[in-house]
């Protein structure tokens, strides 16, 4: 799709987004977020946090914090999505997928990191672990469900237990 394609969808991008509104305390995080989507969609040829508050004409400090302060109740949005999936994408051939993968990471800032056993890298590493829930139909492939697994020691292998 091209920015003008994308630009189309714009009633039903924000009808969309206003279905998480009470996932926030309050209304600015909800109107950032629209902001920050709207910016990651557009034509911008740098998808940073200025250029995008510039042309929203919204403060760059208030994308920044947004993003690095905002509470919102990641429960209640992820059983929100879940909610819209089986609304909006229902069909008796779909199928749930769950995948596993590790993701090696340097240092230990990341939630999660640990050494532990990464399927990316084929060893025990300095990884997180991510569990993916996929909803897979005729027509659609959808990821409502990402979430860190908090690790619980270290797994030896492919199909050890830890």
């Amino acid at each position: 799709m091209d920015a003008q394609q994308i630009r189309k969808l714009k009633p039903m991008l924000s009808k969309y987004l206003g279905e998480f509104d009470d996932c926030f305390s309050r209304s600015e995080p909800a109107e950032n977020l629209r902001v920050y989507v709207n910016g990651q969609l557009s034509d911008l040829p740098r998808k940073s946090i200025e250029p995008m508050a510039d042309r929203a004409g919204v403060p760059p400090r208030t994308l920044q914090q947004f993003l690095s302060r905002a509470a919102w109740d990641d429960p209640l949005m992820a059983d929100r999505l879940a909610e819209i999936v089986a609304r909006d994408h229902a069909h008796p051939m779909s199928i749930g997928v769950i995948d596993e993968t590790g993701n090696p990471k340097k240092g230990d800032k990341t939630p999660g990191v640990q050494r532990q056993w990464c399927g990316a890298v084929g060893k025990v590493d300095n990884c997180v672990v991510t569990v993916h829930l996929a909803l897979r139909g005729r027509r659609l492939s959808h990821a409502p469900v990402r979430r860190p697994v908090p690790a619980r020691g270290v797994v030896r292998g492919p199909g050890a237990l830890p």
